[in-house]
């Protein structure tokens, strides 16, 4: 379900088709709206933007591709169409160290626009206080991974985030080895484990949300997702990172816990603690 008007970007290159030289972003893609019971949303249309095209992020491929977002162009990086932005954008990516706010602008342009940004936490675990940027910004829905066992994947980065110890992750999904879609082929198929593989989860059940919800917001969305997590049969760590008593929710090992999609997408908004507090 590629939509093929202003639907992809590669700011390095410009190049005319969709590519992926690592297979990352096939991946996760392939968890957002993949057919054959590996997507979550796989009616979803999707776009896309090569803000690492050799697995390596340059802010300046970054911070273009943060503008394609808000106004997808053609695929010379002309003819920007605001109205063709997509409901939720999923950032599998993400820096080691935390605190950084370089990329808060570009976040709070998609909050402006109705756009819905999910990070990734991190693979720095399973230390306390090692998400990463910008998945610790207070304007993102960050996400932690969870494996088979329901513990936290020993990779997945745990809060709280260091400014102003908020808890860290808002929610998690499954990151442990998934298999999603490979770029080696068109039937190809791989598995792969971090957090970039959880975000693309939560990605998918917002998309569900807003079809679901035309119009839901950011709050809408987080709401839903935070009040239909399941906990009962999560394993935190004995760790109590950042004083936050591990066996209450929401904690920094899981966030609110792991989302379900069925249920966030079934459900009415009610009121929820927010762990953050999202620019408006």
């Amino acid at each position: 379900n590629f939509r093929s008007a202003n639907g992809w970007y590669e700011p390095s290159t410009k190049s005319k088709l969709p590519n992926d030289r690592h297979g990352h972003g096939t991946h996760v893609t392939g968890t957002i709206a993949g057919l054959n019971g590996i997507g979550v949303a796989p009616e979803a249309k999707w776009i896309a933007c090569a803000g690492c095209p050799a697995g390596a992020c340059s802010q300046t491929n970054l911070l273009a591709c943060a503008q394609y977002i808000t106004c997808p162009t053609d695929t010379d990086g002309n003819n920007p169409d605001c109205k063709l932005a997509p409901h939720v954008v999923n950032n599998s990516w993400g820096a080691n160290g935390n605190g950084n706010t370089w990329y808060e602008a570009a976040i709070l342009a998609w909050r402006k626009a109705g756009i819905i940004p999910v990070f990734s936490n991190g693979n720095n675990g399973p230390g306390c206080g090692t998400v990463g940027s910008p998945g610790d910004s207070p304007s993102v829905i960050g996400v932690g991974a969870t494996d088979r066992d329901d513990a936290l994947a020993s990779l997945s980065s745990k809060g709280p985030e260091p400014l102003q110890k908020r808890i860290k992750p808002d929610v998690s999904a499954p990151g442990k080895s998934v298999r999603s879609a490979g770029s080696a082929s068109d039937t190809a198929y791989i598995t792969y484990s971090g957090t970039s593989m959880a975000a693309p989860h939560v990605s998918g059940a917002i998309a569900l949300i807003v079809n679901a919800n035309p119009g839901a917001t950011y709050e809408t969305v987080y709401k839903l997702l935070a009040n239909t997590v399941d906990t009962a049969t999560l394993k935190p760590s004995p760790a109590n990172c950042g004083g936050v008593d591990n066996s209450k929710y929401p904690n920094n090992d899981f966030g609110y816990g792991r989302i379900n999609a069925n249920k966030a997408s079934s459900t009415s908004s009610t009121p929820v603690p927010s762990t953050t507090k999202p620019a408006c």
